[in-house]
């Protein structure tokens, strides 16, 4: 599938049809990844000015949308490589400020407890990361990651298993202690 060219007179209409219709999902797609509201949008915006700069140059070999997705994770994992230290620093800013601020909704134990894992999850490499967190958290299927993120099955499966191997490592301890208090 050729996307239009740029002379094409319908090419600011089937860009704003595409923008409408994905936006948000590419949004939450690119904010799980980068863990930044803003700096997701930024990531989507440039993904359909991208799209804009080569229109008539590109070809699609898959459909339109997993084409779109696709290039949001590429970016956003981009955006994760350019900007190391910034993530890192932001998400230790907002567990802090999540710890401060929440009231009474959850036991001191459960904070504690998604606070590890949403520490644990951030420090799975980029591509494990965002194969797990489609996964899990968008609710996608294997064949539905594969095909967003333009990888086999058992890559999928790959990625999800070190996720998970990691996953239980790094709260291996939280766990065991934990057990240990409640016996």
């Amino acid at each position: 599938m050729m996307l239009p060219s740029r002379s094409s007179p319908n090419l600011t209409s089937d860009l704003e049809i595409l923008f409408k219709q994905h936006y948000k999902a590419l949004c939450i797609t690119a904010n799980n990844i980068v863990n930044d509201h803003d700096a997701a949008q930024d990531v989507v915006q440039d993904v359909f000015v991208v799209l804009l700069r080569k229109m008539g140059t590109i070809e699609i070999n898959v459909s339109l949308k997993a084409y779109v997705f696709r290039a949001t994770i590429n970016t956003a994992l981009n955006y994760i490589k350019k900007n190391p230290c910034k993530e890192l620093w932001e998400n230790e800013s907002l567990a802090v400020y999540n710890s401060n601020n929440s009231i009474g909704k959850n036991s001191l134990e459960q904070q504690e407890l998604e606070e590890c894992i949403n520490q644990a999850i951030n420090l799975l490499p980029p591509k494990c990361k965002a194969v797990f967190l489609l996964n899990r958290y968008e609710d996608m299927k294997y064949r539905e990651v594969a095909e967003h993120m333009g990888i086999s099955i058992k890559t999928v499966e790959n990625q999800m298993g070190k996720a998970l191997k990691r996953l239980r490592n790094h709260l291996k301890p939280h766990i065991v202690r934990k057990s240990s208090v409640t016996t």
